[in-house]
């Protein structure tokens, strides 16, 4: 299948396979996989979706693969880069919109949050490192001079043992060498005897020089041989030039194996490598050193981490300023969406919650309530809103957030539950909405939703070969196609009376 730009309508017959078309699709964003989707008689099941910029396949069966761009990857992967790229909002799927974190994303996007939340981020680091640094010296400080001791001697440790990066790789090829000394030297002095000893070569290349003397053309060949020639004489220079290095130092051996011994036990104790070790020496120098006036680099510490920290909550209130605003922006927004969609009298609100700690990502989340009736109180989207109801809130709050929404492709399967009519159409015009900014794949069984199509794709189920059924889909081309498929999805069957009003919906759903 091919989907356009704008909106693209997947309509069909109750069974013919609509709803096979999400799940493949989910199937290649990472979702949960059974052999029960394996077709019977098939060993196997194999989903590809190409996005811009990204082509994702999967294949279920008894050993089921993922791929990136033809990569192996894990379903895992597939799902970090689906979120990335499409949002699916199914009847009885809470995708994308009923996580928490989403819920933030949103808001901060919808009111130019991002940059102010980057800041957060940024400052949160900068105190956590200053303050971790103020802790130190303060365990320092409680400790007493028991604990400078220890640091000392760890450091004199780390200092004496005279640690250059990359040392203990040089060690153990050299052991290597050291080891196999023997044998090395027998394998070098017989290649620099036949280098030596091997008179074809010269013999071959007089040969050809003096028939070149006679023939002009093998004039290139007679030069080819000289160059064999010169690199056969740098070749015997080179090994003959090794193994005279070859002899090993009486000892040598014994030296470098206590010396990779001293090294592990030092990667051991300081972070698994000579590099952690030495980057544990530089730091504990820099600690000590600080330690000569504890006093004053405690308080020189808590000044940074105190400045730190004004910092962080400063950003944080200038993102808790954008929030309150944007959350009722947009809470009002999708209100007026709601009434559009005919949930009228329903409540709508975003909540800030605080957070138990001022962290990277601010010092609230977002918390969007609802209630699907006059009176009733408000509560979390996931709990109150029915499959209908939390069809079209989902779509109230993306055709309110259009522009802030930077997924690229939206999915809603059964958007059309519990409605008809002019409602239908409300949704419809907000879909066709959403299509100017993403690629929206909807599945619906009502025309008043499909006659707003930019891409109007039908699904059909029918024999296939050995008799099995397979689902075919295809675009629907001119509005007679697209009347023909609105008529019959109003009536069951095509008439002249479901026709006429067919294309009277291709022309309102137009102006």
């Amino acid at each position: 299948m091919r989907f356009g730009p704008g909106l693209n309508l997947l309509t069909g017959e109750t069974g013919s396979g609509k709803s096979l078309i999400v799940d493949a699709l989910g199937l290649a964003l990472g979702a949960r996989a059974s052999t029960d989707q394996v077709r019977h008689g098939s060993t196997r099941a194999l989903v590809e979706a190409t996005f811009d910029g990204a082509a994702l396949a999967r294949e279920v069966g008894k050993r089921g693969t993922a791929r990136v761009d033809g990569r192996p990857a894990t379903p895992a992967q597939l799902r970090e880069l689906g979120r990335a790229l499409v949002g699916v909002h199914g009847q009885h799927e809470h995708h994308t919109l009923l996580d928490p974190d989403a819920q933030t994303d949103l808001l901060d996007a919808f009111g130019g949050g991002l940059a102010a939340r980057e800041t957060v981020a940024e400052g949160h680091t900068a105190w956590s490192e200053a303050a971790a640094h103020l802790a130190a010296l303060e365990r320092m400080r409680e400790r007493g001079s028991r604990e400078r001791e220890y640091l000392a001697w760890q450091l004199e440790e780390l200092r004496g043992a005279g640690l250059r990066p990359g040392e203990d790789e040089e060690l153990a090829a050299e052991r290597s060498v050291a080891r196999h000394a023997a044998r090395l030297a027998e394998l070098a002095g017989r290649a620099l005897e036949a280098l030596r000893g091997d008179e074809g070569l010269a013999v071959a290349a007089g040969d050809v020089r003096a028939a070149a003397e006679l023939d002009p053309r093998l004039a290139g060949l007679a030069e080819r041989f000289s160059v064999l020639e010169d690199e056969a004489t740098d070749l015997a220079a080179e090994v003959r030039h090794y193994s005279e290095r070859l002899d090993v130092e009486p000892g040598r051996l014994e030296r470098i194996e206590e010396r990779l011994s001293v090294l592990e036990a030092i990667k051991r104790k300081h972070g698994g490598s000579v590099e952690a070790a030495i980057a544990e020496r530089d730091r504990l120098a820099a600690q000590l050193g600080e330690g000569e006036d504890l006093g004053a680099a405690i308080e020189a510490a808590s000044a940074r981490a105190a400045a730190a920290r004004a910092g962080l909550e400063a950003a944080a209130r200038e993102l808790t300023a954008l929030r309150q605003a944007a959350a009722a922006r947009l809470g009002g927004a999708v209100r007026v969406e709601l009434e559009g969609l005919r949930l009228e009298g329903a409540g709508f609100e975003i909540a800030l919650r605080p957070r138990d700690e001022l962290g990277p990502a601010g010092a609230e989340a977002a918390e969007m309530l609802f209630s699907a009736n006059p009176g009733e109180p408000l509560a979390p989207l996931s709990r109150v809103a029915s499959g209908g109801e939390l069809a079209r809130v989902m779509l109230a709050i993306k055709a309110a957030g259009a522009e802030a929404d930077r997924l690229p492709t939206l999915v809603f399967d059964e958007v059309d539950a519990g409605i008809g009519g002019e409602a239908a159409l409300q949704v419809g015009l907000r879909l066709k909405g959403l299509g100017a900014n993403h690629q929206v794949l909807v599945v619906t069984h009502l025309p008043q939703i499909a006659c707003f199509a930019d891409h109007h794709l039908v699904v059909e189920k029918g024999p296939g070969e050995g008799g099995r059924n397979v689902v075919r889909v295809r675009e629907l081309q001119g509005d007679e196609e697209r009347a023909q498929e609105l008529a019959r999805m109003m009536s069951g069957r095509v008439t002249e009376k479901a026709l006429a009003r067919a294309r009277e919906l291709l022309e309102e759903a137009r102006s």
